[in-house]
């Protein structure tokens, strides 16, 4: 043993003492001691200095062992306490073993002192490096729960859907995201297959990027799409064990439906301003030509003084006036402008509108009701912008007619109607367009506010949406409202800020 072993004698005799110490010394363990024989003593001694080991007499004048050690424990000691005392009943020694003493040596027989001694602090070092060990698992256990606590905090704040799936796609964890996404709680989650949680799911099979990153051992990517109408961007991560084996893939979702609207409006406004481009460069062609014809016309109409031929002539300059018209509406429409609101007049909207879609409308049987009152003050409005929501309406108007009435029908009608109307302090224009078309479905209602949802087929309708719509009407300071009921009627009403002040003959909204 290496340096010298530190002894608390609980004794009164000194000779006692310096027995037990050359009984040390001799068996290999040089010591200091020092004795007591009072508990204030004791308590002065444990304060003092640090011990190696514990050597007691039974009784004492003033304590007994058991004494002793009630008192190592309070204070958490774990010395190596052995008992060194004359012969004593077999229940005192199991008294004192349940107190915690290491060993009962005799007087009489100390050659046992040194191997007990021995032995016993071979597993004092045992017991305080267990002891150490517990501390260090005890404070890693601590660390690791706040870490997960920490780490269970960050996933349930990304709102991304992010899933933990076994090799057999059942939920092993999932965050609080996932859960919100699906209304489940999280308990649920647990143990369920992965199709039950996407029921919808468009990626199956070989195509699902999980299924492939269980098999590629890579990152994969997909997007997948949902009844919902909802567009996912899914990557799957791989969880290897110490072999490198796949054991599980941490599944993320996000939704994307946002992003992949807003790129395909970015596409769609793209193709909008080519195809503008494209109509005022078809309108200036057919300008020049279309005045030819009006001035060749009203050449011979000079020439026949009366007379049906004198009329038809008078039949091509209107109808070649009327061309020009609608070209010079078409240019108007074509034309950039700065995104300055000004004051506006309602029925300069209307006009512009009606004169590119009026022939369509009665080609296919459309009975057109204008109801526009004379005094209307104008709104503050880009014209430009109003008259895209206006041809929008049309167009969508059209299109639920035809869808309805074949042919011509009385029935088969569009309605514009106006009127003044207060919201809060402000003065508004109220415009109602009101078809008696196929109307919608209650369910899809709801939707058709949302970018590029529509109910018709590709290729038909503006393309437009009611989504830019009522972007458009909103930048304005207005409203605009949608009411149907299906297989009878849809109504739009757009609700347009008054540019002044005006007459007091104001409409209550009524609700």
């Amino acid at each position: 043993m290496s340096g010298m072993l530190n002894v608390l004698i609980l004794g009164e005799s000194e000779e006692e003492e310096l027995s037990l110490q050359h009984c040390l010394t001799r068996g290999g363990y040089p010591s200091r001691s020092r004795r007591v024989n009072s508990v204030s003593v004791l308590q002065q001694a444990l304060d003092e200095e640090t011990w190696d080991l514990v050597l007691s007499s039974y009784r004492l004048s003033s304590f007994t062992a058991i004494d002793a050690l009630y008192l190592l424990q309070r204070r958490g000691m774990d010395l190596p306490f052995i008992l060194v005392a004359n012969p004593i009943g077999e229940a005192t020694v199991v008294s004192l073993m349940k107190a915690g003493a290491h060993d009962y040596v005799l007087w009489d027989n100390l050659d046992r002192l040194v191997p007990a001694v021995e032995r016993e602090m071979r597993e004092a070092v045992l017991r305080r490096q267990r002891r150490e060990a517990q501390e260090t698992l005890q404070a890693s256990e601590r660390q690791n729960r706040e870490l997960s606590q920490q780490f269970r905090a960050l996933l349930d704040n990304i709102p991304d859907s992010l899933t933990l799936l076994d090799e057999d796609l059942q939920v092993v964890w999932s965050n609080l995201g996932t859960s919100r996404l699906l209304h489940r709680g999280l308990s649920d989650l647990s143990g369920l297959h992965c199709s039950s949680l996407w029921p919808d799911c468009s990626a199956r099979d070989k195509n699902c990027p999980v299924r492939k990153c269980f098999a590629s051992f890579q990152v994969e990517k997909a997007v997948i799409r949902t009844d919902s109408d909802r567009s996912w961007g899914v990557r799957a991560f791989p969880v290897s064990d110490g072999q490198g084996r796949v054991v599980s893939v941490i599944k993320m979702a996000s939704d994307i439906t946002l992003q992949i609207q807003m790129r395909e409006e970015a596409s769609r406004a793209g193709q909008l301003a080519s195809l503008g481009e494209l109509a005022a460069g078809v309108a200036h062609e057919i300008n020049n030509p279309i005045n030819g014809i009006i001035n060749y016309a009203q050449i011979l109409a000079d020439q026949f003084e009366d007379g049906d031929c004198r009329e038809m002539v008078r039949e091509i300059i209107d109808e070649g006036e009327r061309v020009a018209n609608i070209v010079k509406n078409l240019l108007d429409f074509a034309k950039a402008r700065p995104e300055v609101k000004m004051p506006v007049a309602v029925e300069d909207i209307l006009a512009a509108s009606l004169t590119l879609t009026k022939s369509q409308l009665s080609r296919d049987g459309i009975r057109l009701l204008v109801d526009i009152r004379a005094d209307l003050p104008p709104v503050l409005a880009h014209l430009q912008q109003i008259q895209q929501v206006v041809l929008n309406i049309i167009s969508n108007a059209r299109y639920a007619l035809n869808q309805k009435y074949s042919g011509s029908d009385p029935q088969k009608s569009f309605h514009i109607a106006s009127e003044l109307c207060v919201l809060g302090d402000r003065r508004f224009v109220r415009l109602s367009f009101t078809d008696r078309g196929v109307g919608i479905h209650p369910e899809i209602l709801s939707k058709v506010m949302d970018p590029f949802y529509s109910t018709k087929p590709s290729g038909s309708g503006t393309g437009l949406g009611l989504s830019i719509s009522h972007g458009i009407i909103k930048d304005h300071g207005g409203e605009i409202r949608l009411f149907s009921k299906q297989g009878h009627h849809t109504r739009v009403v757009i609700e347009l800020p008054v540019a002044d002040e005006g007459p007091s003959d104001l409409k209550r909204r009524d609700g």
